[in-house]
């Protein structure tokens, strides 16, 4: 059994470290503000395309074009993985953002 992980691997956060820094040097060079707002930016952008791809198949699904439910629950776990992927990462950065405002200097 192959298991496809093509979800993931569309966002940056799959990238090796030095890959995500080559391009935050390359957006500085460019004079583009990039860095965090660029990966969550692409996090949220292929959060909403497995979601629109669910909504596809689902759709597919209910009018009778598809008749293979289990691309359908395939496509609506690979949305609902995203999902929970961009709410954790968001909370991580909620959590690191508020222990940093606890910091006395």
């Amino acid at each position: 059994m192959r298991i496809d992980n093509s979800f993931i691997a569309a966002s940056r956060l799959s990238q090796p470290l030095g890959a995500i820094q080559k391009s935050e040097e390359d957006s500085e060079k460019k004079g583009i503000a990039g860095g965090f707002e660029k990966i969550f930016d692409d996090l949220w952008k292929s959060t909403e395309e497995t979601s629109a791809a669910s909504k596809a198949e689902t759709a597919k699904l209910v009018i009778g074009e598809q008749d293979d439910l289990a691309k359908m629950q395939v496509a609506g776990e690979k949305s609902s993985i995203m999902f929970e992927l961009n709410l954790t990462v968001r909370n991580k950065v909620i959590d690191a953002y508020t222990e940093i405002l606890k910091t006395q200097v």
